[in-house]
């Protein structure tokens, strides 16, 4: 048992260790902050193997910690966890049927530090979401896909600036009833019936009488030529594509059960969690489609973002991401923030069954293999259990790397025999041979992983291979170290 139960107690060193691989080659708090990403095929133990391994050592360390669904019964599972380490009254459940709700705009907008209320920051929220819903949509991969996502963030940049000084606050339902009575023409502009039916007009004209400084100032003229200038000359196709792309995203957020969650009241922010609250964020994935990734999207980036910021000094708790079937949920800033999040004292920890389903959801293609390979590249721990997709077994078999091996050989052979040897009662003597070749092979061959015990009775034990970079365990004397999980 680990001296952590108490969730008042936690590590703060990086070399302390929460779990063992072996008896020689323990996970300390430093292995965990590099990140785990750990796949298997569907049955293969890698939730009740070694993701279970993970989530008591991290629950029983003091860990606060924001869960991810994508299966039914993943609240439930971190519930058995949590009853298990100690910490049941650390877990909290973000639902329909609970009371827990967020506001992202809210929060982001009067959050304390010197970044809150940036513009851009709330844009980087939406943009978030954006991802999911270019996904659900098919689209991705245009020539000029880029103009439209900057043309896109520009309407919710100046809308975003618009709201706040003309009102002070911001809300779905406003931004979206600012971008929809926007003028469509230059001469729509001057009209008397705009400007007394407008929301547009009138948070133009209530930002334009309420004081400024310089910098808001400044600000304001930028919104103010946008929306009674640069908007309204757009050709209409041009801005009809960016109104659409706006509305169709946020018209998720701003109804049904994502109104209700997060566009109300406040009760739970992510500071809870660096105090050690356990979030399971149950909409899951299966139940809820698009409308459990939009949430969990949403929380996730709002996670990131405050973690990033908080002080050590002041609070030093460790706290984990934990994702299984991360690939609904992975967006391009988790390279980012996957680079930095060591210094933060986060642990993230990704499960998926292939490298092909990170591949698809950021898109295919050379990019999405590219911001893939990335986020495989700073998540430091890999555990591999058993798995049938080739492509995954070959790239694990890479990962781990050739060295030099040595293969014997022998061989034996006897002449034919011959007419005169038979007269005279002799036998031909054989031929034979032996040697030693030496070639570049892989340490672990693709094939080895479709042989891994997937776990289940009687035994209930799961075969994994953890590998490492820069380490060399003990156990083996290699980056690599083959583990036995119990169920």
């Amino acid at each position: 048992m680990w001296p952590f139960r108490n969730r008042r107690r936690f590590p703060t060193k990086l070399g302390t260790p929460l779990c063992a691989f072996s008896k020689h080659d323990k996970f300390t708090l430093g292995d965990a902050t590099e990140g785990i990403l750990v796949q298997g095929a569907s049955g293969a133990g890698k939730s009740s193997g070694s993701g279970k391994m993970l989530a008591h050592s991290y629950l029983s360390a003091g860990f606060g910690g924001l869960v991810l669904c994508a299966k039914m019964g993943e609240y439930k599972l971190f519930e058995s966890y949590c009853r298990a380490a100690g910490r049941l009254k650390d877990l909290r459940r973000f639902a329909p049927s609970q009371p827990l709700r967020f506001n992202f705009l809210d929060y982001e907008l009067n959050r304390k530090g010197l970044g809150a209320g940036l513009t851009d920051n709330i844009v980087h929220l939406f943009c978030e979401v954006m991802q999911i819903a270019e996904r659900q949509s098919g689209q991705g991969g245009r020539e000029d896909e880029g103009y439209w996502r900057r043309a896109n963030r520009q309407l919710i940049r100046n809308a975003v600036d618009l709201l706040i000084m003309a009102k002070g606050r911001i809300s779905v339902p406003d931004l979206y009833r600012l971008v929809i009575s926007a003028p469509t023409s230059l001469e729509q502009v001057g009209s008397d019936s705009w400007q007394q039916s407008s929301l547009c007009c009138k948070c133009l004209d209530e930002a334009d009488s309420r004081p400024k400084t310089p910098q808001q100032q400044h600000d304001f003229e930028i919104v103010t030529d946008f929306f009674c200038l640069e908007w309204p000359a757009l050709s209409e196709k041009t801005r009809s594509v960016v109104q659409s792309t706006f509305t169709s995203m946020i018209d998720v957020i701003h109804r049904g059960v994502l109104a209700e969650l997060f566009c109300g009241q406040t009760n739970i922010t992510p500071e809870a969690i660096e105090e050690g609250t356990i979030l399971v964020v149950d909409l899951p994935v299966k139940e809820f489609a698009e409308v459990g990734q939009f949430a969990q999207v949403l929380w996730k980036s709002a996670f990131q973002r405050s973690i990033e910021r908080r002080n050590l000094a002041k609070n030093g708790r460790p706290v984990f991401l934990w994702a299984d079937e991360a690939q609904y949920f992975i967006t391009a800033y988790d390279m980012q923030f996957q680079t930095t999040c060591r210094a933060a004292r986060v642990a993230t920890v990704y499960l998926t069954q292939n490298v092909s389903n990170v591949y698809a959801a950021l898109g295919g293609g050379d990019q999405g293999k590219a911001q893939a390979d990335s986020l495989f590249g700073n998540l430091n721990t890999k555990i591999f259990h058993a798995n049938s997709c080739p492509v995954t077994n070959e790239w694990a078999a890479t990962l781990i790397g050739r060295s030099r091996q040595f293969l014997t050989n022998a061989s034996s052979n006897h002449q034919p025999e011959n007419g005169s040897n038979n007269f005279w009662g002799l036998q031909s003597a054989p031929n034979t041979s032996a040697g030693v070749s030496e070639h570049i092979d892989f340490e672990v061959q693709p094939r080895q992983f479709t042989t891994l015990r997937r776990g289940g009775p009687p035994r209930c034990e799961v075969d994994g291979i953890v590998f490492q970079g820069g380490r060399r365990f003990r156990q083996t004397g290699k980056t690599w170290l083959p583990v036995t999980f119990r169920q």
